[in-house]
């Protein structure tokens, strides 16, 4: 008997969407829509791919941890059937954390240890001994001036707890880290601490992230757990002349070539134009890169899947893009564009899964003249839950996309927990609940099919 659904698709190539956000009784796009979120849901395997996945261990750009993740994807879309697998090879950053990290804070004779990890680009150090300085922001450095010389700074400006949308709280914050080891060289300062990005007040993880310099001074520069920066803060403003000694053993490498890995399935009509889902396959080295951005990668995965299973082919191509080194420069993302555009690639639209495997409620991006046409598809949504599109930003690895002509946007999924698990030891397969997984990825190929049937 031929599957209904393929019946279905074939006359949807014929047919427009409705343009209702109530859906008609008789409308086949919800017939596939939700027989895309049942098989998602009855049938998916994001979350075992998950377990697959992170059981590799963290993926940073580099190395052989990320190159093991590579063949990984590349089986994982193989035995998927995917129409065509590619390797494309990307020049990425090669920063290793080594074996060795050690803070403590030494005053009145008393030596307190301080947990910490080195932040992504900075210098190792075989022991620096000096006084530390608490500041609020980088304004506050500059004004410092000449103090800053030879002292350790310490960025103590936590995340906005009162912001209900946590990524909000984190933009708020992560200039500190991302460019206050910098600010801070660039007037002498020797090393820098920085208060970890997350909203938990007495966090006993290390929050890791990337640092650039610029081609600025490098020096050693490490994120504190919020249980330790609320320690030192103490321990300083009860006695301004207490002294940190900081040991890392990070290190600098020449960069080397890795892969981003997509695939495609091909469109019944249209298969040199491109509807794009990704995520990024590189991970911090703390924990396993669950969260961050394990769920993206299967969850776009898990949408080709679901749509082989139902044996639905839309008119364009879907292309399921896993960048590498979103973590350390996006250089994946820079190099997939550059290529697209020199091949004359047609991209339609671009989705980025990128905020971690929480229950998704919307989406954001800069969706153009076809804002009316996509808050209409709200109702093919109603399956996974509320769902909320917004204009907002898209996702690191998407957003090149967006010179090329494709609609950018991302998974917005609830940000309450997210940041108890970003870049840290904690972010582990254990970490993501499956039916909050799938409904996201459900979300996904649920907009990927609107996207590859459109108009």
């Amino acid at each position: 008997m031929q599957n209904p659904f393929k019946i279905i698709a074939t006359t949807i190539l014929m047919a427009n969407f409705a343009t209702s956000s109530v859906i008609a009784a008789s409308d086949p796009v919800a017939d596939v829509t939700a027989a895309l979120h049942r098989e998602v849901m009855e049938s998916g395997t994001a979350y075992e791919n998950l377990r697959e996945l992170t059981s590799l261990g963290h993926r940073l750009s580099g190395t052989a941890n990320a190159e093991r993740a590579v063949q990984w994807a590349k089986a994982k879309f193989e035995a998927y059937g995917f129409d065509r697998v590619t390797l494309q090879p990307v020049e990425v950053p090669h920063w290793i954390r080594g074996n060795h990290e050690l803070g403590s804070v030494v005053s009145n004779n008393q030596t307190t240890s301080l947990n910490l990890a080195a932040l992504g680009g900075s210098a190792g150090t075989s022991g620096i001994t000096a006084g530390v300085i608490e500041v609020q922001s980088q304004s506050e450095v500059s004004r410092l001036g000449a103090a800053v010389r030879g002292k350790i700074i310490f960025y103590n400006r936590p995340m906005d707890p009162a912001l209900a949308n946590r990524f909000a709280a984190y933009s708020g914050a992560v200039d500190q880290r991302s460019s206050g080891p910098r600010t801070a060289a660039g007037l002498g300062a020797v090393a820098v601490l920085v208060r970890s990005m997350t909203t938990l007040d007495n966090d006993d993880f290390p929050h890791t992230g990337m640092t650039n310099f610029s081609g600025g001074t490098r020096i050693p520069a490490a994120a504190l757990s919020t249980r330790s920066a609320n320690q030192l803060s103490a321990i300083i403003r009860n006695d301004p002349t207490a002294q940190v000694h900081l040991e890392l053993s990070a290190e600098v490498l020449p960069p080397v070539t890795s892969y981003n890995v997509f695939a495609d399935y091909l469109g019944e009509s249209l298969p040199s134009e491109y509807v794009v889902v990704g995520g990024h396959l590189d991970s911090w080295d703390l924990g396993q890169g669950a969260h961050d951005d394990g769920a993206g990668v299967v969850q776009s995965i898990e949408v080709v899947r679901a749509l082989k299973a139902l044996h639905i082919r839309p008119k364009r191509t879907v292309r399921v893009v896993l960048f590498m080194a979103e973590e350390n420069g996006a250089s994946g993302a820079r190099e997939y564009a550059k290529q697209a555009s020199l091949n004359n690639e047609k991209h339609v639209a671009a989705l980025e899964s990128d905020e971690g495997g929480f229950a998704p409620i919307g989406f954001s991006g800069a969706f153009g003249s076809m804002r009316s046409r996509i808050d209409l598809w709200q109702a093919y949504l109603n399956p996974v839950g509320p769902m909320i599109f917004r204009n907002g930003e898209a996702g690191t690895d998407v957003d090149p996309l967006a010179s090329l002509g494709a609609i950018c946007y991302g998974l917005n999924p609830d940000s309450t927990h997210y940041f108890d698990y970003h870049h840290a030891a904690n972010d582990r397969f254990e970490a993501v609940d499956k039916t909050e997984l799938h409904r996201g990825a459900s979300a996904m190929a649920i907009m990927t099919y609107l996207f590859a049937n459109e108009y």
